[in-house]
């Protein structure tokens, strides 16, 4: 009897052996595909689902603005979520340029709220598709994560075909396309942006990637919510091999445009060896700027950095002529940038350092 119990035992190990190595190798061989061969894209252009226009008590809360929360087509990509706000009167005959916005919380609507003002543009929020619904605690969710890793993987390739849709809309100036990153947006716009180039043909102009990092592993290993030492070592070892084909490190090299990456001196979720690496992978010409505090974020104590942060992305945008402003504002003083120099330091590529020669470098 012992030895039959015995015999079992090992025959399950072995099986479980058999099994977890067959998924590693399968991760392995699948990391080192090239991300277009595994990242999933829309077949074509997308089309809209439904949408639903907001009239009062739930107005725009900028003013002079309407907004609609819409879902695309996205085919084997699934629905696309989207929360677009566009200004209340007719388009300029070249259109109104492009800004899509990649936050930290799970609806495109919630990632809209922070930004006080849009000007004569059109924004657009991003939801999240692996964000929509929580998993269930514990054993319960293991069912639930297929389904979440093709989510995630297929999150590239909505960002992308959304960009696609936006900027083709009669509405649109298709030559002033933005894409902002934060926080979790920054880790996800690489990958979008190398998809909508090699699947749409859509060139992004202008991409902000502000409080991110790379690799991911070494995100999720310094995570404060994990132990330290090996189990979190291990843990991001293994995230890094199943989202290789996310990986910005992976997507930046190749990418054009122009770049603002922004980043917090003593950031508690983004180690600074991370960030460093995200910033020297971006390409040039590149603003890069520091600020002082944790990470960036919409909680009371928080509402100073990030209407910091929202500014100094506003005038960077506006600097570059990546968006309209209007004949008031235009005529107004503009805003210091950085905004007040205790707070933020910056740095430029010395290509765009050739192009501005009246800004400082650190």
């Amino acid at each position: 009897m012992v030895a039959r119990a015995l015999a079992g035992v090992a025959i399950v190990l072995v099986a479980v052996l058999v099994t977890v190595g067959a998924v590693v190798g399968w991760l392995a061989w699948r990391a080192a595909q090239p991300p277009r061969a595994v990242l999933p894209a829309a077949a074509g252009p997308v089309t809209v689902l439904d949408s639903l226009a907001h009239p009062d008590p739930r107005p725009d809360p900028r003013p002079g603005r309407r907004l609609v929360e819409l879902r695309l087509d996205g085919g084997r990509l699934g629905p696309i979520g989207l929360a677009l706000s566009l200004p209340a009167g007719p388009p300029p005959a070249r259109g109104w340029p492009v800004i899509l916005v990649l936050g930290g919380l799970g609806t495109g609507r919630a990632n809209l709220a922070p930004i006080p003002e849009a000007g004569p543009n059109a924004l657009a929020g991003f939801d999240w598709p692996f964000l929509a619904a929580p998993l269930p605690p514990g054993p319960a969710a293991l069912p639930h994560l297929p389904k979440l890793y093709r989510q995630v993987l297929a999150t590239p390739g909505q960002i992308a075909a959304a960009l696609d849709w936006l900027a083709g809309q009669p509405w649109a100036d298709p030559t002033r396309v933005s894409l902002l990153g934060f926080s979790l947006g920054a880790l996800a716009a690489p990958a979008a942006q190398a998809v909508a180039a090699a699947a749409h043909g859509r060139r992004v102009g202008w991409t902000i990637l502000a409080y991110g990092g790379a690799p991911f592993g070494a995100l999720i290993a310094a995570h404060p919510a994990l132990p330290a030492g090996l189990p979190a070592r291990a843990v991001g070892a293994l995230a890094d091999l199943v989202l290789a084909p996310l990986q910005p490190l992976r997507h930046l090299p190749e990418l054009d445009g122009r770049f603002l990456v922004l980043g917090g001196r003593t950031d508690r979720l983004i180690p600074a060896a991370a960030a460093r690496a995200l910033a020297a992978a971006t390409p040039d010409p590149k603003d890069i700027i520091l600020f002082d505090g944790d990470h960036m974020g919409v909680g009371p104590g928080q509402r100073r950095l990030l209407d910091r942060i929202i500014t100094t992305s506003r005038q960077w945008l506006i600097d570059q002529g990546a968006v309209r402003v209007s004949t008031e504002r235009s005529s107004a003083p503009a805003t210091p940038f950085p905004p007040s120099a205790s707070h933020a330091t910056k740095q430029m590529s010395p290509r765009l350092a050739r192009s501005s020669p009246d800004r400082g470098r650190t």
